[in-house]
């Protein structure tokens, strides 16, 4: 849980609480999980202190 909040953190420049994180609705989990299709959606790449999060 650490290492996802610093993520949260460095991608967001903001501090962030542990119930911050607890209570996030990111989800960083592919939607197709097909790997016969060769496609992919790649997330865009986060930008610290612009980039926007699921948690405030």
């Amino acid at each position: 849980m650490m290492a996802l909040m610093g993520r949260m953190a460095a991608y967001t420049g903001r501090q962030v609480s542990w119930d911050m994180a607890m209570n996030s609705q990111e989800d960083r989990f592919p939607k197709d999980l097909n790997w016969n299709t060769g496609k992919h959606e790649v997330p865009p790449l986060a930008t610290p202190g612009i980039s926007q999060t699921k948690w405030g």
